[in-house]
């Protein structure tokens, strides 16, 4: 699929206010969906008892039992209940698939997306995001305690997989304020890159000798090696396609892979999207490391795999997934990871702008004085801006076998997703009517209770003609919000679009969430056929019809306090290259098209999730020739060696003009890799660790790197060696004169065992005996024992507490649990009941131990039914 990978977050709507009567018997009813759930195939019963939980005694409110989980949560634990497994799985249905655009050429394929659904393939859990009424530690422990699989927090939010049964029970914990089920849509060696040529990167490593060596190169997508595709991750590095072990050319290090948790059995099928992001990386940074995370399983697991791939070294982060939840107006918890890792940890990071082209209505939210479609209480907006008239319903054409999808709405309001915020004080509702007026999609979540300022839904014509409808936008509490917006797919770059929005189309803005981010450089794209390397009429190139335009701004902060003067972020950053070659992701532009640019048999990766995967590489290349660079210093060589981009495909498939100068389309242009790619001074290359037991519990690493390069104005003085442990910092440890170019090594004794963070920083020392960074580099190196060990830290801690785990070399991975004792003996607490741990780990115990736990000293057993470990560490309160 070459649609930018959108993980949409959705609200679950409320049937309550619409009339049971219309639903008729399961699958008879008019009522298609509600929010992204086709509820066609749903029990009457459930729907009636979904009601009843979401609205409460009176049938009108949203202050029932389920009111918490929404609509959609709703009728699945009541469709279980009543049906099973079996007739949740009637309701999942098969992943959407949008059809593809009609036209033979191939500048008119629009990259299409399918939408994942979040319920288990067996019909038994469903992927969530959580928010935490108070602490979210605890909302994740009393999730657990339900059941919840693969948990994981960022700020208030808690995500993973719980089992439908326990929706009841989880709507009623005290310490979740809102609960919805998580939408994710995907996007869009022996392969060589078209970018390598488009963006001159070729040359740069030529005249520069750069190959991004000591650099480490990570993407966040859905999966890396578990989709049944045309090659395999082991075929792609016997190939030269990815680096490993069997890689014809020598890059033997292999992918860093930290999570690749994706349960094919369960849930929706893989596109492995982000091993082709690594192959397009690998073509133009064939020496750097490489490193994936998936970002699917909700916000927190998005925003903690973020951290994580900072955290394993990873200099340069690029990612092609959103979260449809993610605020419009306000930074939220991804975008707030991308900024702490930037910042903290000196990543750079990219992220795809987004394949939505200008597909987005807004505008001031206009009380019609006219009643709602699905409570008589509520205002209709008023769509038609003029004094004169009024019109609640906007008209939609959707053509047989297209899909219309709101896949966020939303509005002028603070978003409890963010740590600090309290929320929205209005509440809006969407619903799609037909011509007689009946309500055929819906989505109506207590936008209030929730803290939520968002609503999603979807409509497919599964009929043999054009279908018009009309989307209607009611006010159901709350002031007036300055604006109104949604972001809409289905409507193509091209004239046989599969959706067309007939009226008041304002065509604003599409970027949004982490590719706004301070932090964050986004991507806009170019397909290679219309760049000056290969299109003389191209120059430097031609913006691609879907690519996201930007011109969002931010109005709240991180607390949700309205900012006195909006701040606007001028994004898209860069343009970089699509439509590249690789072996297995995407579909073959034909021999025979547009003279024949493409003669090869490879697949085409499309989209802006493929041009920020190469100008990521760029990054990297820049980073080793000037490691001490900050990101910002990265973003601003790219931006300001950049072309300017002048022209764009439109809708229709005609060439437009962009105005001179950075542009709300392709930022300051379209990326040079020549100038902005400098020649190396100095680099620390090779760095490399091995850890060796030495008895008693401890150890010694050794470290081993290399000096390249030294020009006559730049002298390198010194190595600064830094490490760190568990969740700390990096600290510094021992100073290493430097001797020029050659081999160092350097060993660090009384290690624990465990995972060790080291960073080699080549510094120089000025006449005030100050040193500045000109270098740097890092490794990882895990310590063992003969036997497996548990270590404690901070030691002694107040809150927060982690736990390392660390089994011999071989061992498989295990299921442990954890019991802590008083020094009577005493079990006072169990903080994990089942954990994997694989070859070592660490495992957070932050806000989970009983609050009653004095100060003293605790024994921590970590155990199953083939070993022991047990640590000690002193609570100070």
């Amino acid at each position: 699929m070459d649609r930018i990978a959108i993980v949409v977050v959705l609200l679950g709507g409320l049937l309550g206010l619409a009339p049971l009567g219309a639903l008729g018997q399961a699958g008879s009813g008019s009522l298609q969906s509600i929010g992204l759930l086709n509820v066609e195939r749903a029990d009457p019963a459930a729907l009636r008892a979904a009601q009843a939980g979401m609205t409460g005694p009176d049938d009108r409110g949203k202050d029932g039992p389920l009111s918490a989980v929404g609509m959609e949560l709703a009728v699945l634990y009541h469709q279980q209940q009543i049906g099973g497994a079996a007739s949740v799985q009637a309701l999942r249905g098969g992943d959407r698939q949008r059809p593809k655009t009609r036209g033979g050429d191939p500048q008119s394929r629009t990259p299409t997306g399918r939408t994942l659904s979040p319920v288990s393939s067996d019909g038994r859990s469903v992927t969530v995001d959580a928010v935490a009424s108070g602490n979210p530690s605890r909302l994740l422990d009393d999730l657990r305690a339900l059941g919840l699989e693969g948990g994981a927090r960022a700020g208030t939010v808690v995500s993973g997989q719980l089992p439908i049964a326990a929706i009841e029970e989880a709507a009623a914990l005290p310490s979740l304020r809102g609960m919805m089920p998580a939408y994710a849509r995907t996007t869009a060696g022996s392969v060589g890159s078209e970018a390598d040529t488009a963006h001159a990167a070729a040359t740069a490593r030529l005249n520069t000798g750069t190959d991004g060596s000591g650099q480490k190169v990570c993407a966040l997508s859905d999966s890396y090696d578990t989709a049944d595709a045309a090659t395999s991750a082991a075929d792609d590095v016997q190939s030269g396609d990815l680096p490993g072990q069997n890689n014809p050319e020598g890059r033997t290090t292999p992918v860093d892979v930290l999570d690749d948790d994706y349960d094919t059995d369960r849930f929706s099928l893989p596109t492995d999207e982000g091993r082709a992001m690594l192959q397009l990386i690998h073509d133009i940074a064939p020496g750097a490391a490489l490193g994936f995370h998936t970002a699917f399983g909700g916000l927190a697991g998005f925003a903690s795999g973020i951290r994580e791939l900072a955290d394993a070294g990873c200099t340069v982060i690029v990612d092609d997934v959103g979260y449809s939840a993610e605020p419009f107006y306000q930074d939220g918890p991804v975008a707030n990871a991308v900024d702490d890792v930037v910042t903290g940890d000196g990543a750079a990071y990219f992220s795809s702008a987004g394949n939505d082209g200008q597909n987005s209505y807004e505008a001031p939210f206009r009380d019609s004085g006219q009643p709602g479609v699905l409570n008589s209480s509520s205002d209709a907006h008023d769509f038609d801006p003029s004094n004169a008239n009024t019109d609640v319903r906007q008209e939609i054409t959707i053509q047989p076998g297209g899909t219309f999808q709101v896949f966020s709405f939303q509005w002028t309001d603070p978003s409890a997703l963010v740590e600090g915020s309290s929320g929205p004080d209005t509440d809006l509702d969407i619903a799609l009517v037909d011509e007689t007026g009946t309500v055929v999609a819906q989505s109506a979540s207590d936008n209030v209770s929730t803290g939520v300022p968002a609503e999603f839904l979807e409509y497919a014509n599964d009929g043999s003609t054009a279908e018009t409808l009309h989307l209607v936008i009611e006010k159901a509490a709350g002031p007036d919000p300055d604006e109104i917006k949604y972001v809409y797919s289905g409507s193509g770059p091209f004239t046989d679009s599969d959706v067309t929005i007939e009226e008041y189309d304002t065509l604003g803005p599409t970027v949004y969430g982490h590719p706004m981010a301070e932090g964050a450089m986004a991507v806009a794209a170019a397909p290679f056929f219309n760049t000056a390397a290969y299109n003389p009429n191209a120059d430097p190139a031609t913006l691609e019809a879907f690519s996201s335009k930007g011109g969002l701004q931010i109005r709240f902060d991180r607390n949700g306090n309205p900012l006195s003067t909006p701040e606007s972020r001028a994004k898209p950053d860069v343009t970089g290259t699509d439509r590249i070659d690789n072996t297995f992701f995407g579909t073959d532009i034909p021999d025979d098209a547009l003279g024949g640019i493409d003669g090869d048999p490879h697949p085409n990766f499309a989209g802006t999730s493929a041009a920020a995967p190469n100008i990521a590489a760029i990054g990297a290349l820049i980073r080793q020739a000037r490691p001490g660079l900050t990101p910002s210093e990265i973003y601003s060589r790219l931006e300001n060696t950049a072309a300017d981009v002048t022209s764009r495909l439109n809708r229709s498939a005609n060439f437009v003009s962009v105005a001179p100068g950075p542009d709300p389309w392709s930022g300051h242009g379209f990326v040079q890799a020549e100038p902005a790619v400098p020649a190396v001074d100095v680099a620390i290359t090779n760095a490399s660790g091995e850890g060796r037991a030495t008895g008693g519990g401890d150890g010694a690493v050794d470290l081993t790197w290399r000096q390249v390069g030294e020009e006559e104005d730049v002298t390198l003085d010194a190595f600064v060696i830094q490490q760190g442990y568990f969740g700390s910092g990096l600290a510094d440890r021992v100073r290493v004169p430097s001797n020029g170019a050659g081999d160092y090594s350097q060993t660090l004794e009384d290690l624990p065992v465990g995972t060790h963070r080291f960073r080699i920083l080549g510094v120089t020392e000025s006449s005030a005996g100050t040193d500045s960074l000109v270098t740097q580099s890092r490794t990882q190196v895990t310590l063992r024992s003969s036997d497996a060990t548990a270590t404690a830290y901070p030691n002694p801690f107040r809150d927060a507490l982690r736990l390392s785990i660390t089994f011999p070399e071989g061992r498989e991975a295990q299921s442990v649990r954890v019991d802590v004792y008083d020094v009577l003996g005493r079990r006072v607490a169990t903080p994990v009941l089942s954990r994997e741990v694989d070859g070592s780990a660490s495992i957070d115990l932050s806000g989970r131990l009983p609050r009653s736990l004095g100060s003293g000293t605790y024994f921590f057993r970590v155990w199953n039914e083939d070993f022991a470990a047990t640590t000690k560490a002193v609570r100070v309160r």
